[in-house]
């Protein structure tokens, strides 16, 4: 579990800052989405790392990539219409955080939902992580700098990855109950 904490957190925080480079030099949609599909693959990289000897094949890292590149795109895009349309009566990182959440945790349970059997609770792990971290983040912001994207990486790492041990842990004992 420190493995997947550790790469989520460093992947999530140098994903982050190159990423945001991109909308640096490239702008429009196309920097927006390059940009979600550079962190988006620093990310399932990582995590496909740590997880690839306990579930085999590149599932894990395709649709983490698929799934962060379009996700984020559409929440970024959703969240501001919403913002647009309703002004101040919707929280915009809070509907982004959830959106970004959901969609990355839905892609990755299409690989999950093979090997375990609630695995339908990762996609609501995966939000409510996604929207944690994003909102601690969001109340540190001024005092942390740099090490912002760490600490909101470091918190999603530890929330999916308790979800991930109790996974595993359910798998253990059925394979030695049956």
């Amino acid at each position: 579990m420190l493995q997947w904490i550790f790469a989520t957190a460093i992947s999530y925080a140098v994903g982050g800052k190159i990423s945001a480079f991109v909308t640096d030099y490239i702008s429009g949609n196309l920097g927006v989405i390059l940009s979600f599909l550079v962190m988006s693959m620093a990310i399932a990289l990582a995590q496909w790392l740590v997880l690839r000897k306990r579930i085999l094949g590149m599932g894990w890292l395709w649709v983490t990539l698929v799934g962060g590149t379009l996700g984020g795109a559409f929440s970024s895009w959703a969240s501001f219409w919403l913002s647009v349309t309703y002004g101040e009566a919707v929280d915009l990182l809070a509907v982004y955080a959830c959106l970004r959440g959901l969609s990355i945790g839905f892609a990755q349970w299409t690989i999950l939902k093979h090997s375990f059997r609630q695995s339908g609770w990762w996609v609501v792990g995966t939000t409510f992580s996604w929207y944690l971290s994003v909102m601690i983040g969001s109340q540190l912001m001024q005092s942390l700098g740099y090490f912002l994207t760490l600490l909101v990486g470091a918190i999603y790492g530890l929330l999916t990855g308790i979800v991930l041990l109790l996974f595993f842990r359910q798998k253990l004992r059925s394979c030695q109950e049956g």
